[in-house]
């Protein structure tokens, strides 16, 4: 018995002095790394909890060929609340103004929902609560008033964090070209394309993981991140704003799947206006992809123009020289071709059977000649590029199918149907650079949709400097190609579309569209226009397309040519008004915008302000070489008249208004009018031109 109590007591001294030896060492540890050791830990603790963070740059701007702005970023703010900063008695005295400012700027969400926030956050000692994302610039001003924000960083844990938001001041002009660019998504358009210019370069600054992300350890940066430059594009909004309502107005009237429209300048092969659109059930416009770029389809009889040339350049016919077309159909191998008035002629000229489209003439003429050689007749087309990629800015854009002999789908039908736009496949864009090369005096230009990069106005790239002229047909074709597609208008296919503005020419397309690698009894059609105006002296070259017309008319004479026509007239009739309007110069009297970038135009204008400005949006006299601050006073209407879109939208967010812009330019009206009470969250319709 004595013996057992000896063993227990042992077994306890025993347990009781190895807790005491392991204390002992727990305590010796804990010295070690506080006291012996502590900076060196304290130093690894700081590299994992403190890094390094990316700063994104203020991306640049997207520019039309006049200046107005098609894409710019606009200033938001993150707010944040640190809840460990402010004393216990500071938090008490002010959380509950606090709940009820925030509930007044913000009030989607009550005074009780942001006091209960408040106090999780500072329960939790939260150092970094979201408050609210995407806040504007007057929101953020009235938010560092409030209670508790007031006092700072340092002091109330107020946090704010600059960033932006794109924009873009012409709405859906251009929508898909101009496109977009995110952190998540490379985007698509000329932000994606040149993103490596817009996006700038990258700041540093040092963060601290706490709990709910990352915050910024001072208030400067490591690295002070570079702004992105501006891309200057060749679009005219003008221009751009009469293609897409001549286009809107085409497929409700057709009831079309969608529709493309280019525009391009023909001496330069810049491309002026672009519009991709389809109809969405609720009825409305929407450009969704850029079919003008990325979309190819069998053209049809829009390729007769360039089997003419192909003819003349090898002088198998001429303007004046008769065809026998057989009454309107032939037999190829046992499938017959026909014209669309079968029956109704057995002879016609050359350019009679241009204009009025006969596909048996054009078969006739190219399959006679190039049979036993197919390889002549597609050297003239790959002459025109016809089988490579435009090269265009904008990524997206397939390679062109042109059928050759030694593809596995060439046939002894290949050449016959070839000659009249099928068994071949492509966008509007390479068919419109071909047809443009042609009636540029066959000098053949790469289409482009910039021209210029620039940073802080300097030239960084100038695409202009690259424009390169290659020959694609003689002077001679060119000229004969112009006066057959006058006749179209005169004497063909087009005929029933007249214009008393400008003199028309072009080429009609409808063809029918293959499903299944067959075509259906059911005839989906797209019908094309590709022409140029004026006839004689062409200035621009259109492309129109308009898939799937569905209203009881298809041909491309009904359905793609008045588009061309109405756009011709309109854009004709404004390049005259620019032309008179560029004889008579003078210097702007009123201008307005940030006083940032007036300081920048002062230097390179010579302007001396003469006024003291501590304002950011100011209204400068450049006659009299004086400047004034634009006055902002909360609830009352500023006067935007007279500014550009970037500024009108920054002074009326500053007043915690909603802009409505429509149109493009400067401001010439504005509802509510200058004066006026308005009221936060207001929304003001805004017109430019």
């Amino acid at each position: 018995m004595t013996n057992i109590k000896r063993d227990i007591l042992w077994r306890v001294v025993f347990g009781m002095g190895a807790v005491v030896v392991f204390a002992g060492l727990i305590l010796f540890q804990m010295f070690k790394v506080q006291v012996l050791e502590g900076e060196k830990w304290l130093s690894l603790s700081d590299s994992i909890t403190i890094h390094q963070q990316d700063i994104s740059a203020s991306r640049g701007n997207i520019f039309s060929d006049d200046g107005s702005l098609l894409s710019t970023s606009m200033p938001i703010y993150e707010i944040r609340w640190d809840a460990t900063v402010p004393s216990s008695d500071t938090f008490k005295t002010y959380v509950d103004q606090l709940a009820i400012g925030l509930s007044e700027v913000f009030p989607d969400n009550t005074a009780s929902y942001y006091r209960t926030m408040l106090l999780r956050a500072r329960r939790d000692k939260n150092r970094y609560t979201l408050i609210r994302r995407r806040v504007t610039y007057s929101e953020q001003k009235v938010l560092k008033k409030l209670p508790l924000f007031n006092k700072g960083r340092y002091k109330g844990g107020y946090l704010s964090e600059l960033t932006t938001k794109r924009v873009k001041p012409a709405g859906q002009l251009a929508y898909r070209t101009i496109g977009y660019s995110t952190i998540d998504n490379p985007g698509v358009g000329l932000e994606r394309a040149y993103n490596s210019d817009l996006g700038g370069v990258k700041g540093k600054r040092i963060v601290q993981r706490i709990s709910g992300g990352y915050r910024p350890v001072n208030d400067e940066n490591l690295l002070e991140p570079q702004n992105g430059r501006d891309v200057h594009t060749t679009i005219n909004i003008d221009f751009q704003e009469i293609t897409q309502r001549s286009l809107e107005k085409a497929l409700l009237k057709h009831k079309a799947d969608h529709g493309s429209v280019i525009v391009m300048e023909v001496a330069t092969g810049k491309i002026k206006a672009i519009s991709n659109l389809r109809v969405t059930e609720t009825g409305e416009f929407v450009e969704q992809y850029n079919s003008a770029i990325g979309e190819s389809y069998e053209p049809g009889s829009v390729w007769k123009v360039f089997s003419a040339m192909a003819a003349f350049e090898d002088e198998l016919i001429d303007l004046d020289d008769s065809l026998d077309i057989q009454n309107g159909e032939r037999d190829y191998f046992g499938k017959p071709m026909q014209d669309s008035d079968k029956g109704r002629f057995q002879k016609m000229s050359f350019t009679q059977a241009f204009a009025r489209s006969s596909n048996v003439a054009f078969s006739s003429i190219i399959f006679d000649n190039y049979n036993k050689n197919p390889s002549k007749y597609l050297a003239h087309l790959k002459t025109l590029d016809l089988d490579k990629k435009t090269g265009i800015e904008i990524l997206g854009e397939p390679k062109p199918f042109l059928n050759h002999p030694s593809s596995s789908s060439w046939s002894k039908l290949t050449l016959p149907w070839l000659a009249i736009g099928y068994e071949n496949q492509h966008t509007p864009l390479q068919l419109l650079a071909a047809y443009n090369g042609i009636i540029n005096d066959g000098k053949m230009i790469k289409p482009r949709l910039v021209n210029e990069v620039t940073d802080a106005g300097l030239v960084i790239k100038d695409n202009n400097k690259k424009v390169k002229e290659v020959t694609v047909c003689s002077k001679e074709t060119s000229d004969k190609i112009k006066k057959l597609t006058a006749a179209v208008f005169t004497e063909g296919s087009a005929s029933n579309v007249k214009s008393n503005v400008v003199a028309l020419a072009g080429k009609t397309g409808t063809a029918q569209i293959a499903s299944g690698g067959a075509y259906q009894t059911t005839k989906l059609y797209n019908a094309s226009f590709v022409g140029h105006f004026p006839a004689d002296k062409p200035a621009y070259s259109i492309y129109v397309m308009i898939n799937r017309p569905s209203n009881g008319v298809f041909y491309a004479s009904y359905v793609a040519a008045p588009v061309f026509a109405e756009i011709a007239e309109k854009i004709y009739t404004i390049s005259v008004k620019q032309e008179v309007n560029a004889s008579v110069k003078k210097a702007p009297t009123y201008t307005a915008g940030y006083v940032s970038d007036f300081n920048i135009l002062s230097r390179y204008l010579n302007i001396s302000l003469n006024e003291e400005i501590d304002g950011e949006v100011v209204r400068i006299d450049a006659t009299k070489g004086t400047a004034k601050n634009v006055v902002v006073n909360t609830g009352i209407m500023p006067n935007v008249k007279g500014l550009g879109a970037k500024d009108a939208m920054y002074l009326l967010e500053m007043q915690g208004l909603k802009p409505l812009i429509s149109g493009y330019g400067r401001v010439m009206e504005q509802s509510p009018n200058p004066g006026v009470r308005v009221i936060k969250n207001q929304r003001v319709r805004i017109q430019l031109k």
